[in-house]
């Protein structure tokens, strides 16, 4: 996919994922909501395949309107099919902030055994799996 397709793509799922959590009741700036693609090239930049943006860049922290406490992490896994070893690594970091709940927005699925590790670590960690 070419870097002007890709930017778009990325940019799309950020602005889909922002209303979510708005939805949801989390804080989300109306800049957030509103942000149009001219927006996003200026502050992730336009050439994904140079890292600009690099997914890790697109790591979303909100918190809620009636509990600030109740954060909610956005990842965006760089790798294609997420495994047990990316899992991991997000748990870690949720633990390091205390935060028990995220979205993990995957470009083609996840391993079978990564699957498995989110159903082990519920009811402490929530982790929902989104596909782009």
């Amino acid at each position: 996919m070419d870097d002007e397709a890709e930017t778009y793509k990325l940019w799309k799922i950020r602005k889909t994922i922002m209303q979510l959590c708005h939805d949801r009741g989390y804080l989300v700036t109306q800049d957030e909501l509103d942000e149009t693609l001219e927006m996003f090239k200026e502050k992730y930049g336009s050439a994904p395949s140079q890292k600009r943006p690099a997914r890790s860049d697109l790591i979303v922290l909100v918190a809620h309107n009636d509990d600030p406490t109740n954060q909610l992490f956005v990842f965006f896994p760089e790798d294609p099919k997420i495994g047990i070893k990316t899992i991991k690594q997000y748990c870690q970091r949720m633990q390091e902030e205390n935060i028990t709940r995220a979205i993990i927005v995957v470009q083609s699925g996840m391993t079978p055994s990564a699957k498995q590790a989110l159903v082990e670590m519920a009811p402490k960690y929530m982790l929902e799996q989104f596909m782009e």
